[in-house]
């Protein structure tokens, strides 16, 4: 069990040691197969290169006989005499064939003898047919029955030594007339045969009753290699085996290899154990940074995509809650991130006490979680939920202080509400948002309903998809002083009608520009036309006013401050009067990023507003580490001022900061003089809204400033 458990704790070594083990047995197997099947490849190719060589020098001194042949038969037997044969001898080379003599006997009497270096008159006048030596008798009857090339010998010469004869019977319109002799010397016919000698195999040339006639190589049955050589009648075999000492130097070689391979596999073995054991923590850490939240420990997006799947692939049907902290925002504007930095802590590890078999907590992102149930009913979910929902009963106290945050959670299910894990959440994303417009604190399932508001913002997307940009209008609305009720500026804001000049929702316009990635190009279309009507303006009233308008922090980028400055020499603009704002809708993807080109852009003279604070992802904190000028206080506040708390809490709190930092305040949807009265008591600056006029197009906005 020990072992089990130690393999399952170091999972990620036990797999790449397993797979480091496999492919060296493999590597080594395989070596061993190739080696051997190099080897037999060396051998068969010795094999052949040695049949060859002995084939070739066979044929030199077939090709000798022959022209000895056609000597005899160009000049005739009869017209044979032992000077043109002596004459035909001194003219032909037969030295590398290991030539000792060559003779012809007329009707089978030798007659005609010629040697280099000796000449014994005793052979003369021979009877070769009816020669008193049995196996010259019967060589040269054979010879003369089947017209073939008889080899004879190894056979003690006259003149000393051994040789081998060579006979071949002549005939004259198919009558025997001669026979000729080509000797050769037994030494320098092995010496030739010899040269072909090889490091990897033995070699023997053997008769036909097996007997060893050239060569070293004794005849074995298991003999490696044993065929006959290819001359017809030539009734000899090559015999061929692998050299013992290729046989041990190659065992030696692959023993070498093997311990080598062998002893390099334990070194780094026992390199990778120490290497492992003293960086298991940094693996581990590392393993955490990929799959864990580094804020809240718990399973990431990374953990989560792989759980779903692994439930999808083995059809599981499971509930999937996507949560969202209620209220957290109001807590992490006012107390600041590390507050909310450290809810986030102890409420997860709450949740890590409830994580069990059916039900594991991952972090999505911000304030939100997703719970993945493996439960079947909604009974079943419903008991799970409700476990999570016991952990908000008790406050967290930090510094002192005790804090209570809700959760509203949408649940669905799968394979019921869909078939990938990002269908799954965009559903489950839905039902969570609906719930929260309406009731906070409770959760909902997946219902029908929800699939008809999905399609409307399919739809929505795809109609607003069907417009260009030149589609779209730039009105503005006008911002005046809050104690003088003068026009201090304009607002630039898009505006899109359909075909029957209805309002399209600008809001859901800026959603689908920004899911779709082409906020950009939205925003830097209503800076263009601000350029435009600003221009407009000062015609007509010889007078500068400030000029506003929004961009996505998605916008903000190197590009967008180069179009500026572009913009700012196309229309000769003072950038001192054009106030950016940024909306909060997404955050900042790296805030310090965000603030080098926000400061790039003030130091072009540009003022930097954040728009809707505390709206989007905005905390306090934002104010003092952006290059603000001004903070647009959203309509929610000052609606909810006399009613909620907490949100006219937050209106004092960013006005005795705005008077800390010099930044100005303007309030968003000033509709009454009551509310007028409210922010100017507190210290606004400025204001838009209903209570002076919406936005206009610029004709209707300076037809109104005419009359005024």
């Amino acid at each position: 069990m020990k072992i089990v458990e130690r393999i399952k704790e170091n999972k990620p070594f036990t797999v790449v040691l397993f797979l480091s083990t496999f492919i060296f047995i493999f590597t080594i197997i395989i070596f061993v197969i190739s080696n051997v099947t190099r080897n037999a490849d060396l051998v068969s190719v010795e094999s052949v290169r040695v049949q060859e060589h002995y084939e070739s020098v066979l044929h030199e001194i077939f090709a000798k006989l022959e022209t000895i042949e056609v000597f005899t038969e160009t000049v005739g037997v009869d017209n044979l005499n032992q000077t043109n044969f002596d004459e035909f001898g001194d003219n032909s080379d037969f030295s590398n064939i290991g030539f000792v003599s060559f003779s012809i006997a007329p009707a089978g009497i030798l007659e005609y003898y010629y040697s280099y270096d000796y000449d014994d008159d005793d052979i003369i006048g021979l009877d070769l047919v009816n020669d008193d030596r049995e196996n010259v008798k019967e060589a040269v009857a054979y010879a003369i029955e089947n017209d073939v090339v008889v080899i004879s010998g190894p056979f003690t010469l006259i003149q000393g030594g051994q040789g081998l004869v060579f006979r071949k019977a002549v005939y004259e319109d198919g009558e025997f007339v001669a026979i000729i002799n080509l000797v050769i010397n037994y030494d320098n016919l092995n010496l030739l045969f010899g040269i072909s000698k090889s490091e990897v195999v033995d070699v023997g040339i053997f008769n036909a009753e097996n007997e060893l006639l050239f060569g070293d190589l004794e005849y074995s049955d298991d003999l490696a290699y044993y065929e006959g050589i290819g001359f017809e009648n030539v009734n000899w075999n090559t015999g061929i085996e692998v050299s013992r000492s290729f046989r041990f130097q190659t065992r030696l070689s692959n023993l070498s290899i093997l311990f080598l391979a062998v002893a390099l596999y334990f070194t780094v073995l026992v390199l990778g154990v120490k290497f492992y054991r003293g960086n298991r923590n940094l693996l581990i850490t590392q393993n955490e940074l990929i799959n864990y939240d580094n804020l809240t420990s718990l399973p990431n997006r990374r953990l989560l995509s792989r759980d779903v799947k692994n439930a999808m692939i083995l059809n599981e049907p499971f509930h999937l809650g996507f949560g969202d902290l209620d209220n957290f925002k109001n807590l992490n504007d006012i107390l600041g991130h590390s507050v909310g930095d450290k809810y986030l802590k102890d409420i997860s590890k709450r949740f890590k006490t409830l994580v069990s078999d059916k039900l594991k907590i991952y972090r999505w992102g911000g304030d939100e979680f997703i719970f993945l149930m493996r439960t079947k009913t909604k009974e079943d979910s419903i008991v799970i939920i409700n476990s999570i929902y016991d952990v908000f009963k008790e406050p967290i106290t930090i510094n002192e202080t005790n804090y209570y945050v809700s959760i509203t959670i949408g649940i669905v299910n799968f394979p019921n509400h869909g078939n990938t894990m990002d269908d799954l959440i965009k559903r489950a994303d839905i039902v969570m948002y609906d719930v929260k417009s309406e009731r906070k604190n409770t959760f909902r399932f997946f219902e029908n309903k929800y699939l008809d508001n999905l399609k409307r913002e399919v739809d929505f997307e795809n109609k607003v998809n069907e417009y260009s940009l030149s589609d779209f209008e730039v009105f503005l609305q006008p911002v005046l002083h809050t104690n003088t009720q003068e026009v201090y500026g304009f607002e630039g804001l898009i505006r899109l009608f359909d075909e029957n000049k209805n309002l399209i929702n600008t809001h859901e316009i800026v959603k689908v520009y920004e899911r779709k990635g082409d906020i950009y190009k939205l925003d830097t279309y209503v800076f263009e036309e601000v350029c435009k009507h600003s221009i407009k303006i000062k015609e007509e009233f010889n007078k500068n006013f400030s000029f506003s308008f929004n961009i996505s922090p998605i916008t903000l980028s190197r590009d967008f401050v180069i179009f500026v400055k572009e913009m700012i020499d196309k229309y000769k603009i003072d950038s001192s009067y054009f106030i950016i704002e940024i909306i909060e809708t997404l955050g900042f993807k790296d805030i310090d990023v965000s603030l080098n080109l926000l400061g790039e852009l003030k130091d072009l003279g540009f003022r930097i507003a954040m728009d809707d604070f505390g709206m989007g992802y905005s905390s306090l904190s934002y104010i003092t580490r952006l290059p603000l000028s001004i903070i647009k206080i959203d309509r929610h506040f000052v609606h909810n001022y006399k009613t909620n708390d907490f949100d006219r809490m937050l209106m004092l709190t960013i006005k005795d900061i705005s008077k800390s930092l010099d930044i100005k305040i303007i309030v968003e949807g000033i509709e009454t003089k009551e509310q007028l009265k409210f922010i100017t008591e507190m210290g606004a600056h400025y204001f838009q809204g209903y209570l002076h006029s919406k936005a206009m197009r610029v004709t209707d906005v300076i037809k109104l400033m005419k009359e005024d």
